[in-house]
């Protein structure tokens, strides 16, 4: 006959999942607070630098406004310039903001015609800066009353990438001192146009009230 012992012993209980995971459970609300700071970092390294979202200056109509702001020249135009960040400083005016019935003449190509719904406006600004200044990403945009943004898209109605120079001009970069421009956009038919921003792309804008 077997005798069993007077105090057996008893088999370790199992270990639940709860148990075996609670360092890592710990540590989970701090790896995702990490993880979520990084993302948002990534973010915002993508995002900030597109579109106009930092005003630099906004001035009454019939002033005058610096446009003063770094950015990173990979050297594409300069190659001196290439891996630096650079300073561009640009002082703009808006001559006026005219509604007209038909868009001008294209550079190349047939004429444009104006959607239903829409009508044209023409912004006339100058424009001084150092020569050789990058223009690359001129953005000109006409804000309406209720908040809407027209113009922001590249290159514009008429097929021009670069919104800050001559048509003649070969390269984005500027070639003399002063110089004027006039840029069409298409705006909703009912829309009232309170001001102009005037940027390069982002994040800095500078705001001039329309009359």
């Amino acid at each position: 006959m077997t005798t069993l012992p007077e105090n057996p012993v008893e088999a370790p209980a199992a270990v639940g999942w709860w148990r075996r995971n609670a360092v890592w459970l710990v540590l989970l609300p701090v790896a995702l607070v990490v993880a979520a700071g990084a993302s948002s970092f990534r973010i915002w390294a993508f995002w900030w630098p597109n579109g106009l979202h930092h005003e630099i200056q906004h001035v009454g109509a019939g002033e005058t406004a610096r446009h003063s702001e770094e950015y990173y020249d990979v050297g594409f135009q300069v190659p001196e310039r290439a891996n630096t960040w650079v300073q561009r400083d640009v002082e703009v005016e808006v001559l006026s903001v005219t509604r007209v019935d038909e868009l001008p003449e294209p550079d190349y190509g047939d004429p444009v015609p104006v959607p239903d719904g829409a009508v044209p406006y023409l912004v006339s600004l100058r424009l001084a800066a150092v020569p050789r200044t990058d223009l690359a990403l001129c953005t000109i945009v006409l804000l309406g009353d209720d908040g809407a943004r027209y113009g922001e898209k590249s290159p514009d109605v008429l097929g021009s990438s670069n919104r800050c120079l001559p048509p003649d001009a070969d390269d984005p970069l500027s070639t003399e001192p002063e110089w004027s421009i006039t840029s069409p956009i298409l705006v909703d038919e009912d829309a009232v146009i309170t001001e102009v921003r005037f940027g390069f792309g982002g994040p800095g804008y500078v705001t001039f009230d329309v009359p």
